[in-house]
């Protein structure tokens, strides 16, 4: 992968964590395990 463009997903990736207010430290699964679990609060109601 290009240089500029693995900076561009780096720089993704932080402003996701951010917005969704996860920690920097997470890993992939602590990361789609908290999204599974927005999707089901928000698919019960």
């Amino acid at each position: 992968m290009p240089a500029e463009l693995r900076k561009a997903h780096r720089a993704n990736d932080a402003a996701v964590m951010e917005a969704y207010g996860f920690r920097k430290d997470m890993t992939e699964a602590e990361i789609v395990a908290e999204l599974f679990k927005m999707y089901q609060k928000l698919t019960a109601q």
